[in-house]
């Protein structure tokens, strides 16, 4: 582009400055739920994403009450109800013996202990529900193959440079926000804090239910279930997606490749899961095709890294699946940032308040992901005695012990 045309849109972008538009990078789950919640509060947003299509692309998730509540608000469930199971119980069991240790109700259970559902579903039929949801609001643009390249940030607003397919254009905003994933951009222009490997390896499939081992299905309860195995250094998760058409397997183990190119294409059934019952590897065996995610975690939370730049989601604080809220802390980002901003326009002040509240909470889901993850892989006389307490201790007691976490409302901290 030619610099005098550069000069003269900077020069306009500098003398009429929009104190109500946002700036977010990444149409992923936490830029899209923070889209449709700015909008809600008055700001227009502008949203960057340096793919060609929001194509379905991921596997299954789980949404907890945390998250479903803030889905509701936000008027998301309408549209990816009917696509989600809500699965009666949570169920913990042993990958040797096929035994239950500990079932955990969900349900209408959750739904009255906590207030809102616990629900499985396919990230592509989350992101699809708030595509829909922000393409309804006439306060959200949606730009692809464009991706954010620099920025800068006066007295007043941040000036942020975006590459499009044969240009470069400027963009004035309010605050910059970067929703762009484990690998940011936004982060990594100016902070060195990268995500680390943890050293495991998530393997994930869907299988049509109708198209389970015989076998496998007399370990599963009748009634949709979300059912953990556990065992020595891995774990396996499957549940139901999709309407309950299909069935969600997630993997752990330990990552034998790291950054080497994967010789299997599948979990290593002799080396990872040795001594498992013969249904669950029968299983493993008839599923496929595997698809790995190396798994990565943020050693520290960092949200606010500049004066009007500030990061959510993955973007901040990638964790490991251990805890099953990567999808619920990206929407309670969105959702508490939104919340604070639509009380105070001070985005400085905002954003110093919104670090605060954020990295304490989210610390705390990283910690009760690695006590689960200790629990999941124990072997030996530590799997004998967490076996005894999960047969022993009531499930009230469990369902006491997630309250904080299931029980949080993101958006109610800040009235």
């Amino acid at each position: 582009m030619n610099a005098a045309l550069i000069d003269l849109k900077k020069e306009r972008n500098r003398r009429d400055p929009n104190p109500e538009q946002i700036i977010i990078a990444g149409a992923g789950i936490a830029g899209l739920t923070l889209a449709i919640a700015l909008a809600a509060k008055g700001f227009s947003v502008q949203i960057f994403e340096k793919s060609e299509a929001l194509a379905e692309i991921g596997a299954g998730l789980q949404l907890s009450p945390n998250a479903t509540r803030l889905l509701d608000r936000l008027d998301v469930l309408r549209d990816l109800g009917p696509r989600c199971v809500e699965p009666d119980a949570i169920s913990l069991n042993d990958g040797r013996t096929g035994s239950v240790l500990l079932r955990l109700p969900m349900a209408e259970h959750a739904r009255e202990r906590w207030g809102a559902p616990y629900l499985a579903c396919h990230r592509a039929d989350l992101q699809n529900a708030l595509l829909q949801r922000a393409r309804r609001d006439g306060r959200i643009a949606i730009q692809l193959r464009s991706a954010v390249m620099q920025y800068e940030s006066d007295a007043g607003s941040v000036i942020v440079r975006v590459q499009y397919d044969d240009r470069i254009e400027e963009h004035r905003a309010a605050l910059l926000v970067g929703a762009d994933g484990v690998w940011s951009a936004i982060r990594n222009v100016q902070d060195h804090h990268r995500a680390r490997p943890t050293g495991t390896v998530a393997w994930r499939a869907s299988v049509p239910a109708g198209a389970l081992p015989a076998s496998f299905k007399a370990l599963l309860a009748e009634s949709p279930e979300i059912t953990a195995w556990t065992g020595p250094d891995a774990h396996l998760i499957a549940y139901p997606v999709r309407s309950g058409d299909m069935i969600n397997f997630v993997a752990v183990a330990p990552d034998r490749h790291d950054d080497r190119p994967r010789a299997r294409a599948e979990p290593d059934l002799g080396a990872d899961f040795s001594g498992w019952h013969a249904a669950i590897l029968g299983a493993l065996r008839s599923a496929g095709p595997w698809t790995p995610w190396q798994l990565f975690e943020m050693r520290h939370c960092r949200f606010k890294i500049g004066k009007r730049l500030v990061l959510i989601g993955d973007a901040a604080h990638a964790m490991p699946p251990y805890a099953a809220q990567g999808a619920a802390m990206a929407i309670e980002d969105a959702c508490a940032l939104a919340a604070l901003l639509g009380q105070n326009r001070d985005v400085e002040r905002v954003l110093e308040q919104f670090s605060a509240q954020r990295t304490g909470r989210v610390e705390a889901v990283a910690r009760r992901g690695a006590l689960n993850r200790l629990a999941y892989h124990a072997r030996g006389p530590m799997a004998l005695a967490r076996n005894t307490l999960l047969r022993m201790r009531k499930p009230e007691k469990f369902l006491e012990g997630l309250d904080w976490l299931y029980g949080y409302d993101a958006e109610a901290r800040n009235k």
